[in-house]
């Protein structure tokens, strides 16, 4: 059979047979409405009747929306909430970009629809890309487990936030969610470097989160920590959120008050892309395309989120771009630094991740994350476009035939089943 994978912007194929493939990609629902249609429905059918027309009338509003490393469709649900936005008498726009960098390509086009839809529907606007190393930014207080709150200045000065976030499932922090537009999206970088070293607890995985409708799956030391940062930045003012569930193509949204619309999005991610599964020995993985690969940095994702469909020993393919950002490998010279560079220590397998481990600096958790699955597998297989000698300074292995890796596997075992991940950076894969 052929199988065509997200490589960037554009698609690659390969084929393997029938009997030893099995294709893992998120559970679409069948209808056919727009994005369009999908938004105006979530605002004008609200959980509890509240309409975000009636909410902002009069009040200063501080608008969050995700940074252009979240795919979804920020042009149409930037619009939706625009028009709903005319009444407040001032409503400060934010991309809340966390680690991120903040003057990027596509961060720059998010701004121009907000001012184009601003300036559209009248309102009395400003907005401006959320960095990390600011100056303006103040301290609100301390977490209780010591995570030093320091955030933009401004959001002192509002009476209500209205969130857009669009939900997936996070290897650490549980799930993509509105709560992580306050920390790490509005946030210094030691503030979110002292809330990611969280990440390296045994808890800290896809799945758990405080808010989720399963109790025995609430256990999240990252995400308990954003909640409470969360609280300290909004000093109890309301959050309002547009949450919204696929990237080009919609399948949910819903607006409200921020805990109601976040654990019905927690039901839709754990319907629509949790799977339960046996290991296997040989597995593909494609975080699904751009701007899912661009660096190896942000590919690991999608590879942490499947791990548990790979055996011990087992082989895996990541096919991921890592054409973009810092010479494909972060989305920064310092996310670089502490995420590739960390991987390339001299330590022999098995060891690796107890060694990154030590001294934590932010973006090191990913780093430790991949050293798990390094330390654990046989080996895995990047097909990208960075150097043959970088990768395997990561303790990778570079491929430039992907068929080649698939028949060498079927030649070791013509029974075998390949498991192929289409966009693993949205699933969940659970032990069988």
């Amino acid at each position: 059979m052929k199988i065509d994978l997200p490589y960037g912007k554009k698609n690659i194929s390969f084929t393997i047979p029938d009997d030893n493939l099995q294709v893992i990609k998120p559970k679409v629902p069948s209808f056919s409405k727009t994005n369009e249609e999908v938004l105006e429905e979530a605002f004008n059918n609200p959980p509890g009747k509240v309409r975000l027309e009636e909410i902002v009338e009069g009040k200063r509003v501080c608008a969050l929306v995700e940074d252009s490393t979240r795919g979804q469709p920020h042009a149409q649900q930037i619009e939706a909430a625009a028009k709903r936005l005319k009444k407040a008498s001032f409503v400060q726009y934010i991309i809340t970009t966390g680690s991120h960098s903040p003057q990027t390509e596509g961060n720059l086009k998010i701004v121009e629809y907000i001012k184009n839809s601003a300036r559209k529907n009248n309102l009395n606007y400003d907005v401006f890309i959320h960095s990390c190393e600011s100056e303006n930014l103040i301290e609100v207080g301390v977490t209780s487990r010591g995570t030093r709150v320091v955030v933009e200045k401004c959001v002192m000065d509002v009476d209500l936030f209205f969130v857009t976030a669009n939900m997936k499932n996070h290897y650490f922090a549980g799930y993509c969610n509105a709560v992580k537009n306050f920390l790490p999206g509005l946030c210094s970088f030691e503030t979110i470097e002292q809330n990611h070293k969280l990440a390296l607890e045994e808890n800290a995985i896809f799945g758990h989160h405080p808010w989720h409708p399963d109790p025995e799956r609430r256990n999240n030391p990252v995400s308990e920590d954003m909640i409470e940062a969360m609280n300290l930045i909004t000093g109890g003012k309301p959050v309002y959120v547009l949450a919204t569930v696929g990237s080009k193509n919609l399948i949910w949204a819903s607006f409200g008050e921020i805990k109601t619309v976040t654990v019905e999005g927690m039901k839709i991610i754990d319907k629509t892309t949790s799977f339960h599964l046996a290991p296997s020995k040989y597995v593909i993985v494609s975080p699904g395309g751009y701007p899912g690969d661009e660096t190896l940095y942000i590919a690991q994702r999608g590879l942490d989120l499947v791990k548990n469909a790979i055996e011990d020993d087992g082989e895996v393919l990541l096919v991921a771009s890592c054409n973009g950002g810092y010479k494909g490998l972060g989305p920064s010279e310092k996310a670089k630094r502490f995420f590739y560079d960390s991987l390339t220590i001299d330590k022999p397998k098995g060891k690796l991740a107890k060694e990154i481990k030590k001294g934590y600096r932010l973006f090191k958790q990913k780093a430790y994350k991949l050293a798990e699955i390094v330390d654990r597998v046989d080996r895995i297989w990047l097909y990208s476009e960075l150097d043959d000698e970088v990768v395997k300074k990561a303790h990778l292995y570079p491929t430039h035939n992907i068929q080649k890796i698939i028949d060498g596997w079927l030649e070791k075992d013509p029974t075998t089943k390949i498991l192929v991940f289409k966009e693993a950076n949205k699933l969940a894969v659970y032990a069988k």
